[in-house]
């Protein structure tokens, strides 16, 4: 197209203080996607309210691609209270966004919320899981209070166009909201390219000192929550060091990632098997400290119950780290054959992959190669290109 077109893009997600997949993916997409298209005119959105200002110059000062010179930032200054926003928005679908923004041809949501438009302004929303639709006792009922009204059935079916993150995401969209698949988009997220390089020793050292860590680890990051299964890590954990504890008696389970709904039932399981010292928590950690812990683990487990996508699982294979993880959901799309998939009702299961990867480092090397592989066919510009032929061939 000739013409250029003015894009919204909801940036809420970013002042959130949280840096979990979807911060990730919004960061990521829109950083690639403004290096792609220098000809149309992306419009930054987002409520201004407290400390949110100056948690934007926080963002800006990190990413020095949003000043551009086709980038224009818009706030709505109002009490960024969600139920009252819901409250006018919902109903009444009021305030415009567009008008807002000054006039738009199209909105971008990278995760589904509530934006009123006017009937000129085509919308895109990404969905990344339903996971809420499908496990609610997963979550805290402050988190399914949010989630219900955020009404995601009504927010899919209104948007012009939806993308997915993995065409299990699109199935369960199309199943549960019986939505026309033609108008979902799967779009895989992508990996950056510091996860493929290679490590050097001195860094592995740097990173097992920082963390105490005195022995080889398995590893895992994500949030600290019930739908991960990290009870089912921390058994595996003490199955190794219970059945041979002369060849894995000095492994630990390290453990990156904020607490989040719900977590303490996996305390419990940690102080019920004695594995206080051997079960290392760090908290979040940066994204380099994040690729040294990975480049330097002897396997990564991620045995969650359901994922709209599972970039973890993605990062791992990058950095040549051997990975089990779950064969449910989206994970066999990302993983394929490049991991040992396993039932993650099946502790056996999950104890028996753990345990060959371990004893065998001619199947960790492969599954290393094999990672490196697959995880090179995900990428952030593929994602970006593909994004942008959304809004360039749909109509502004």
């Amino acid at each position: 197209m000739s013409d250029t077109m003015r894009i919204g893009v909801d940036i809420r997600g970013l002042l959130t203080g949280k840096w979990s997949g979807v911060e990730q993916y919004t960061a990521k997409l829109l950083e690639h996607i403004l290096q792609l298209d220098q000809h149309n005119t992306y419009v930054l959105f987002y409520v201004s309210y407290r400390d949110l200002p100056a948690k934007f110059d926080e963002l800006m000062s990190r990413a020095p691609w949003l000043k551009r010179d086709n980038v224009e930032v818009k706030t709505l200054k109002w009490i960024n209270f969600p139920l009252l926003l819901h409250a006018l928005w919902k109903p009444l679908l009021w305030p415009k966004i567009d008008k807002i923004c000054g006039g738009l041809d199209w909105l971008w949501l990278p995760s589904p919320r509530l934006a009123p438009v006017s009937s000129r302004c085509k919308v895109l929303i990404t969905f990344h899981d339903l996971i809420q639709e499908l496990f609610p006792g997963f979550y805290a009922w402050q988190s399914n209070l949010w989630h219900w009204q955020m009404s995601f059935a009504y927010l899919a079916r209104w948007a012009n166009k939806l993308v997915a993150v993995s065409q299990n995401t699109k199935n369960d969209l199309v199943r549960l909201y019986d939505l026309d698949p033609g108008k979902i988009t799967v779009i895989y997220e992508g990996v950056d390219e510091a996860y493929f390089r290679a490590l050097p020793p001195a860094e592995k050292e740097r990173i097992k000192k920082k963390f105490k860590i005195d022995s080889d680890f398995i590893y895992y990051v994500g949030s600290l929550e019930p739908r991960k299964n990290l009870i089912g890590a921390v058994r595996s954990l003490n199955y190794l060091r219970s059945v041979k504890p002369d060849q894995f008696g000095k492994i630990r389970l390290v453990i990156s990632g904020g607490k989040s709904w719900l977590a303490g039932p996996l305390f419990a399981e940690i102080k019920k098997l004695h594995l206080e010292r051997q079960v290392i928590i760090t908290g979040p950690v940066s994204e380099e400290d994040k690729i040294a812990l990975l480049s330097t683990a002897k396997l990564f487990i991620f045995p969650s119950w359901y994922e709209g996508f599972g970039l973890p699982v993605l990062e791992a294979m990058a950095a040549g780290c051997p990975v089990v993880t779950s064969n449910r959901s989206s994970l066999p799309e990302v993983a394929d054959e490049a991991a040992i998939l396993v039932d993650p009702a099946r502790q056996d299961e999950l104890n028996c992959a753990v345990e060959k990867i371990l004893a065998s480092s001619s199947l960790a090397q492969s599954l290393a190669t094999r990672g490196k592989l697959q995880a090179r066919k995900f990428r952030w510009a593929k994602a970006a290109e593909e994004t942008l032929h959304l809004f360039t061939h749909h109509g502004g």
